[in-house]
């Protein structure tokens, strides 16, 4: 019987698919993710199924068993990827199931931070009632008309889009993958870093990190925004330097910021961001929704169920690398999906 190993005890994966699972092996739950811990807990695992633990190439190393890692969630920036090539290891991951659920909660941040809703309700929480007041800065800004920067501009990018397109709001975006896009995206306009940045009223991150766009936004890069602009960061939080960005609010460079990933995670109750009215934390729940958490469940399973059975797989993130290393193709191009997930 296949052994397959979880990570991540506290994020309890796959619960609405636990009995599926069990089907297909025997599941163990690391006691630790802790890399020691980890090396003894995959010695003899078929499938490692991984949330945010680091899977190391020691751990990798010691996976004699190893089909393929699965990543229960999107980001694979917590594999050692390059291992992965050199054991022939496919790294597998659910890229369908909550696109529209994080861009619905980087939308939800523009408008709070547009409309300042995190201090005015807090502050009529703590007061009773407040009065417009323009020495307190409390007016809003519209969105109606306004530009929003796209940094990145995949599923999740897109989902935001059409969102902001409902509201009346100029799209540019920023993705050094495409030199065009299709017809249907012929309100966005595709164009450089700097130029979203710079004309932008609203920034939303979603690249996938990488070794090449780490701390991709700096000093110089914020100091390119407009002083009335916003940030949001709904991708990962190495993307944005973090003293940059704690610099530009302190030196209110920009309007505000709204953050749902941070790195490390989790931070400190005494981070300095949580000491600014004008930015915005949630614990890395862009992607947790009822319906999404399901939906992520299944599309892990049906992943996993393809890997034990040896049938052809899905989002192969290093697909592309394993077959320039001459592995045999046994994978579907990347991105398309033999089953439904509603």
């Amino acid at each position: 019987m296949a052994i397959i190993v979880l990570t991540d005890a506290k994020m309890k994966m796959l619960q609405s698919v636990w009995p599926e699972i069990n089907a297909l092996g025997e599941v163990k739950v690391a006691a630790s993710d802790e890399e020691d811990s980890l090396i003894k807990e995959v010695l003899n695992a078929e499938l490692i199924i991984v949330c945010y633990a680091k899977i190391t190439r020691k751990v990798i190393e010691n996976a004699k068993n190893l089909k393929a890692i699965l990543k229960w969630g999107v980001g694979v920036d917590s594999i050692d990827i390059e291992a992965a090539n050199d054991h022939r290891l496919p790294v597998c991951h659910c890229p369908h199931y909550g696109s529209g659920t994080i861009a619905d909660h980087a939308f939800a941040m523009m408008i709070a931070l547009a409309r300042k809703l995190v201090p005015l309700v807090n502050t009529t929480k703590k007061k009773g009632w407040i009065w417009p007041d323009t020495s307190r800065g409390w007016a809003g800004t519209d969105l109606e008309g306004k530009t929003v920067g796209m940094v990145g501009f995949g599923r999740i990018a897109k989902k935001m889009a059409k969102r902001c397109t409902g509201f009346d709001m100029k799209i540019k975006a920023y993705d050094p993958r495409f030199k065009n896009l299709a017809v249907e995206w012929k309100n966005v306009e595709l164009t450089s870093l700097d130029e979203v940045l710079c004309s932008s009223d609203f920034v939303s991150i979603h690249a996938v990190l990488n070794h090449e766009n780490r701390n991709l936004i700096g000093d110089r890069e914020l100091s390119l925004m407009k002083p009335t602009a916003f940030i949001i960061n709904t991708a990962r939080g190495a993307l944005i330097q973090e003293e940059s960005l704690i610099k530009a609010l302190r030196q209110k460079r920009i309007a505000g910021a709204a953050i749902d990933v941070f790195e490390p995670e989790p931070i400190a109750a005494s981070h300095p961001f949580f000491k600014f009215e004008n930015v915005l934390i949630t614990p890395h729940f862009a992607y947790y929704t009822t319906e999404a958490d399901t939906r992520l469940d299944h599309e892990c399973y049906y992943s996993a169920k393809r890997i034990l059975k040896n049938e052809t797989l899905v989002n192969v993130k290093n697909g592309d690398a394993l077959a320039a290393l001459g592995e045999p193709v046994r994978w579907l191009p990347y991105g398309e999906l033999p089953y439904l997930l509603d």
